[in-house]
């Protein structure tokens, strides 16, 4: 199953949980007085995403579509000393992204940090895929809501001369499995719009990351993602299924303490447009980058890319 989890031969350390280096504490005086505005932060992610932003002494505003959800990370948030406003919100949506954008502008003055988060799964054979809307509404929770976000915060971090735009996708998106064809498609559209936008927005002094965050358990994303009629029809499915569950073995903290990093760390902005993967040591990758190593034939290391003959 590595295969479809780490795309190349790499001497990078990984993790499975969070590390020294990633530590939120470290950044309370680079994010004091900054806000972070986090899609479907209501759970999983999301949630640990919030209070790691908390902990670092950031705003935080949380989306969802569930407001007791973000109603409880609001309060969580709170009682580590930060400032938390929540709004219910689908990212899907076309009237949204721009409510919800002016309403934390105007609260908080700026949105610093996007945290574009809300994802959707879907486990199937193309083949017993019923109906088309179920992956379509996948594609659109996945690629719609990240660009219409980035398409809101955009004016005023171009303004204001800063800001950072995290995408979380996925490893399924730069490899090669079965089964997520609606998901890992939205997840590589991602990718490639964060590699693209970069060349825009770098130079007005925006990064943008695209990060896979681990292959998490506790997470909501998978509930209801797999289609039942497809596993009961189609034995390979199922094979699959018992290979690929084990994979999931990393930690809320490791991509929550990796976005807060990314957000804080000025030197980490030498990534920025590329693909970063929450469980390689972020250190050691920042050291290559400083060393070079990253840049290779066409765009190098950490991009979306057909190599060929």
């Amino acid at each position: 199953m590595d295969r479809y989890l780490v795309p190349r031969h790499t001497n990078i350390s990984r993790h499975s949980d969070s590390y020294s280096f990633i530590d939120p504490s470290k950044h309370r005086d680079a994010l004091a007085g900054k806000t972070v505005l986090i899609t479907g932060a209501g759970r999983g992610i999301g949630r640990a995403t919030a209070l790691a932003f908390a902990v670092a002494g950031a705003n935080v505003a949380c989306l969802s579509r569930t407001y007791s959800d973000i109603e409880a990370v609001g309060n969580e948030v709170r009682s580590l000393g930060a400032e938390a406003t929540v709004l219910q919100c689908d990212v899907t949506d076309p009237s949204q992204p721009r409510r919800v954008v002016k309403a934390v502008e105007d609260k908080y003055g700026s949105i610093d940090f996007l945290i574009n988060n809300a994802g959707t799964s879907r486990i199937s054979t193309i083949e017993h895929e019923t109906d088309f809307e179920v992956p379509w509404s996948v594609m659109e929770t996945n690629l719609r809501g990240p660009l219409a976000f980035t398409h809101a915060v955009t004016p005023g971090m171009v303004a204001r001369g800063s800001g950072t735009i995290i995408n979380v996708v996925s490893a399924l998106a730069v490899t090669n499995p079965p089964y997520f064809w609606a998901y890992s498609a939205a997840k590589a559209g991602i990718i490639k719009a964060t590699h693209i936008l970069d060349k825009e927005l770098r130079p007005k002094g925006i990064s943008t990351y695209a990060v896979h965050p681990g292959m998490v358990a506790d997470t909501t994303l998978g509930v209801g993602a797999l289609n039942e009629a497809a596993l009961e029809k189609d034995p390979d499915l199922g094979g699959f299924m018992k290979a690929f569950t084990p994979s999931m073995g990393d930690q809320l903290a490791l991509p929550a303490d990796t976005f807060v990093t990314l957000c804080a760390n000025q030197d980490v902005h030498l990534l920025s447009g590329r693909y970063v993967d929450s469980c390689q040591d972020l250190g050691e990758v920042l050291e290559a980058a400083k060393r070079g190593e990253l840049e290779g034939d066409g765009e190098g290391l950490y991009n979306l890319k057909v190599d060929m003959l």
